[in-house]
C-alpha cells in the first residue's frame, strides 16, 4: 500500500470537518423542526380542550 501525502492527508480531513458541520447543522434544523411542530399541535390540543370545557360548560348551565 502506497502512503497519503500530507496534502492528501489535510484535503481529506477538511471534507471530513464540512461533512461533520453539515450533518450537525441538518441534526439542528431536524430537532428545531421538531420542537416547533410538537408545540403548535399541543397549543391546538389545549384550545381544543379549553373549547370542550367551555361548551360543556354552556351545556350544564
Amino acid at each position: 500500500m502506497t502512503e497519503a501525502s500530507p496534502e492528501d492527508k489535510l484535503a481529506y480531513l477538511k471534507a471530513q470537518k464540512q461533512r461533520n458541520l453539515f450533518i450537525g447543522l441538518a441534526l439542528a434544523a431536524f430537532v428545531i423542526i421538531v420542537f416547533f411542530v410538537s408545540m403548535s399541535r399541543m397549543a391546538q390540543g389545549l384550545k381544543h380542550d379549553n373549547a370542550d370545557i367551555a361548551a360543556s360548560a354552556s351545556a350544564e348551565s
